[in-house]
This record gives structure tokens, C-alpha cells and sequence, in this order.
């Protein structure tokens, strides 16, 4: 969590399984859960890695019980925290983050291909 928190842009490369896999989400979880959301929103830059808007279309429809990690160990660890600080609260913000970047009035934040890649 502190290295998250530490850094000033958080670099999301999103692909279709991005929403799927715990440790990825947990990132996510820890900036939005000690920043408020504009400043989480603000310091994320998402790379889009499908050829549609799959990625963000999963991430607008996000639900962190759909997560899972490769080891059960570390899975049920972090479901422990996630619920600690409300996994339902979690949904619901990365929803509207998600549902904010679909928005044709979005800056930056989302980005289609690796060449508009400004950090």
C-alpha cells in the first residue's frame, strides 16, 4: 500500500482478465481507498489493451467477488481486507471511475494505445 500511495500516476495496463485478478484490483482498492475519488481518478492512467472498449466495459460492471488470485492464501488475506474496508463501497467506485472514462468529455485518463502513453 505504501508504494502505491507513494507513487504520483498509477500506470493500469487493462487488459480482458485486468478485472478478474485480485492482485491487480488490490492496487486499485488501496488508491481509492485512501484517496478521495477525484484524486485516485486523476493520478490513474489507463492503457487499454483490448481492440474494443471490452476492458472498460468489465471494469464499469466491476464486482471484486469475480476476483481471484492464483494462490487461495493470499486470496483469502486480501478478500479480509477488501471487506474491511467495504467491498461493496469498492464496486461502486470503480464503477463510476470505469463509467466516467466512458464519457466522450473524458481527459487523458484513458488511453487507447501505447504510443499516447504520457506519464
Amino acid at each position: 500500500p505504501v508504494n502505491v500511495m507513494a507513487c504520483s500516476k498509477v500506470l493500469v495496463l487493462c487488459g480482458t482478465t485486468y478485472a478478474q485478478r485480485l492482485w491487480c484490483v488490490w492496487e486499485l482498492l488501496v488508491l481509492f481507498s485512501f484517496a478521495s475519488e477525484q484524486n485516485a481518478a486523476e493520478r490513474i492512467k489507463l492503457l487499454d489493451l483490448t481492440s474494443s472498449s471490452d476492458a472498460l466495459d468489465r471494469l464499469a460492471t466491476f464486482d471484486v467477488a469475480h476476483a481471484r488470485c492464483y494462490d487461495p492464501n493470499h486470496q483469502a488475506r486480501l478478500r479480509t481486507a477488501i471487506e474491511a474496508v467495504s467491498g461493496s463501497l469498492f464496486n461502486q467506485r470503480i464503477r463510476s471511475w470505469a463509467t466516467s472514462l466512458q464519457k466522450p468529455s473524458t481527459p487523458s485518463f484513458l488511453m487507447r494505445s501505447a504510443s499516447r502513453l504520457k506519464l
